[in-house]
């Protein structure tokens, strides 16, 4: 079983879930994975905007991909988190029958997060548990973390998401046809995204734009707080005839600079009209 929070599942998580799967592989185990929900930020230090890289849905999705068989998803409330570290592996590592925990370097868990890594090896000599502890992972020497993802999305620079990530940050939203909006005579559509994502500074995105069934290149408007949603514009205008409601996915490929602060408003209208 890996255990983590895993927002963004990025390529330190997979490094750490793909070692799960190995050792479940080799011991004929079921290769599951605990991860919990809401954000503990969002229980102990009470920020209700908590932004997520992965909502819970899309994480679920994600760790399918890599092929776990089992996710569990507790629930991170205030009773939750004051229990000792002891009484949570009585109850989610030995009550769950667990085999082996593989845990990050950095991993903590229990009351003010005094259980760590180092006590769970502790704790697995005297029980029917193994311990796997995976090292921090870098790029350019810098730790891959969900908190270095957040900081390089809300800078702008998307483009270095793939380094961290291994692909592209991407956003799930719905988009409104023309007959809602009367965007008849506009280029670009009202984007509205879903669940608690984070999202990138404003400015004008080159994005790739995803359907159930189609794939388009197209340009993402983030107004900010200026406005209460974004616009997007590319072929999924000709995709959405009719003036239907349909949810896509935006993959976010590069910011499009801007030569100076006093073009930036003069090229942002002209990118918009």
């Amino acid at each position: 079983m890996a255990l983590g929070f895993f927002d963004g599942v990025h390529l330190g998580h997979q490094s750490l879930l793909m070692q799960a799967k190995k050792i479940a592989e080799k011991n004929n185990l079921k290769f599951t994975a605990m991860t919990f929900d809401p954000h503990p930020n969002e229980v102990i230090k009470l920020e209700k905007d908590w932004r997520y890289i992965t909502p819970l849905a899309l994480k679920i999705e994600r760790m399918a991909a890599i092929g776990v068989d089992k996710l569990f998803v507790i629930k991170f409330n205030l009773s939750f988190a004051s229990l000792l570290p002891s009484d949570f592996i009585k109850q989610y590592v030995l009550g769950l029958q667990a085999k082996h925990l593989v845990v990050g370097f950095d991993f903590t868990f229990g009351k003010k997060a005094q259980g760590t890594a180092d006590y769970l090896k502790k704790m697995s000599k005297n029980n029917p548990f193994d311990v796997t502890v995976i090292s921090k992972q870098v790029h350019n020497g810098e730790k891959i973390s969900s908190t270095i993802i957040r900081k390089i999305v809300r800078g702008g620079d998307v483009h270095l998401v793939p380094y961290y990530m291994g692909h592209h940050f991407e956003i799930k939203g719905v988009v409104y046809g023309s007959n809602r909006h009367k965007y008849e005579k506009r280029k670009n559509m009202e984007f509205q995204t879903e669940n608690k994502y984070i999202l990138p500074a404003p400015g004008v995105y080159r994005v790739e734009i995803k359907t159930w069934n189609k794939t388009c290149q197209g340009l993402f408007i983030r107004y900010g707080s200026n406005r209460k949603n974004d616009e997007i514009s590319g072929q999924v205008i000709e995709m959405l005839k009719g003036g239907v409601v349909e949810e896509v996915t935006v993959k976010f490929l590069k910011q499009i600079p801007f030569e100076s602060n006093s073009q930036c408003s003069t090229n942002f209208k002209e990118v918009i009209k």
